[in-house]
């Protein structure tokens, strides 16, 4: 009986060894195709990363169904629960509406393709960054800070879904500057405008276009707010055009003698 029971144990630790090796294999093939058509063909990189996940799910879950209808035991056990399959298949139901729920949520994203791998997305204030993978239960996305966001694809599916790179990738940022009731505001508008028309990632809203429309969005006690709307190619060419203008408008501001309010507003 022991004999039997240790050989049980090499066919189960074998077959999920063999199973390890089937999806690894599958895996890597999968990769591998995608290295070779991604220069001659628009791969879409994220159906392949959801075959790749898929591929794995349905791997194991053969190994495990071999496992236990070929271990006496383990068939034995599954006779008896399936005897009960009502109770059983409410348990299951239950215990994996969730999961299940993820899983068509994952297919469904694949399917419609309200974002890709490699898109910037924005799901709340906090929720935010480039989609990593999309996974059979959750999709993972890499935020400013490179920290990983876990999202189960069913809150995603119910979720409105901001995507920076959907049809048209550029990204209008708005530069905004508070500065004193007293300084130059002729000044002040001209540094802004010279500033951001000179910059590498600034992208007109067409080529005839001569003047950036600096607007004065705000007066109010003591200050005055400029704005400009201001396109870039993407998100992140935006987020560092944006960082650079407030450090150059800074300094050009200094020279001149623009002088920022003592209510600072959002820069």
């Amino acid at each position: 009986m022991e004999k039997q029971d240790f050989e049980y144990a090499i066919f189960i630790i074998g077959t999920l060894f063999g199973a390890f090796l089937i999806s690894e294999t599958f895996r890597w093939l999968i990769k591998q195709l995608v290295s070779s058509k991604q220069r001659a063909i628009k791969v879409d990189h994220t159906s392949y990363s959801f075959i790749k996940n898929a591929t794995s799910f349905v791997v194991y879950t053969a190994a495990l169904i071999i496992i236990i209808s070929s271990v006496p035991r383990f068939k034995a056990f599954s006779a008896t629960l399936f005897a009960s399959a009502g109770i059983f298949a409410a348990i299951i139901a239950l215990a994996s509406q969730q999961a299940f729920s993820n899983i068509i949520s994952g297919i469904f994203i694949v399917i419609s393709k309200p974002f890709r791998v490699g898109d910037y997305i924005e799901l709340s204030p906090l929720h935010k960054g480039v989609v990593e993978d999309i996974t059979l239960r959750h999709t993972v996305i890499r935020d400013m800070q490179n920290s990983r966001i876990i999202v189960p694809n069913s809150k995603i599916n119910s979720d409105t879904i901001v995507n920076f790179h959907l049809n048209d990738q550029r990204k209008k940022e708005k530069i905004e500057f508070v500065i004193d009731i007293n300084s130059d505001i002729d000044i002040a508008m001209s540094i802004l405008t010279q500033a951001i028309k000179t910059h590498p990632s600034f992208i007109p809203l067409s080529e005839t276009e001569t003047e950036l429309p600096v607007k004065i969005v705000k007066i109010d006690n003591g200050t005055i707010t400029l704005r400009a709307m201001v396109d870039s190619e993407d998100p992140d060419k935006a987020f560092d055009m944006h960082c650079e203008l407030n450090y150059l408008i800074k300094k050009q501001f200094d020279e001149h003698g623009i002088a920022f309010a003592k209510r600072i507003g959002t820069l």
